[in-house]
């Protein structure tokens, strides 16, 4: 279990310094996105960085959770009280980063999630 929580706040802290590390401007402006990226080139390699380790940790506890949600569903027992709150932590994470920077969220979670469906095996 406590490995699972650590998994959980990486995710939390790869989020946050993604979203805090590459901002985005209201109004978008593409050129001054690229701009503000080669102008701070150390800053950027190090949201790379992390945006590459959170998005490995998400994806992990994707295919996790939805190899768990297919194992229960096969059982049929919904009882499994671990895997909702593992669903509820999730949720919470998302939630808290989506208050902090949208944008940076939706990409992160959406190719997360792209990435833990393609590494399921049957």
């Amino acid at each position: 279990m406590f490995i699972k929580v650590v998994k959980y706040f990486i995710i939390f802290l790869c989020g946050y310094i993604l979203i805090k590390w590459i901002p985005f401007t209201h109004p978008f402006v593409l050129a001054d996105f690229f701009i503000s990226l080669v102008i701070n080139p150390v800053r950027f390699l190090a949201a790379t960085l992390v945006f590459f380790i959170g998005f490995l940790f998400t994806g992990r506890v994707m295919r996790e959770l939805i190899v768990g949600t297919n194992k229960a569903w096969d059982r049929r027992k919904v009882k499994d009280v671990g895997l909702l709150l593992e669903y509820f932590y999730l949720l919470i994470i998302i939630s808290l980063l989506l208050y902090l920077g949208w944008e940076q969220t939706v990409v992160f979670f959406s190719l997360s999630l792209f990435y833990g469906m393609i590494s399921i095996e049957r």
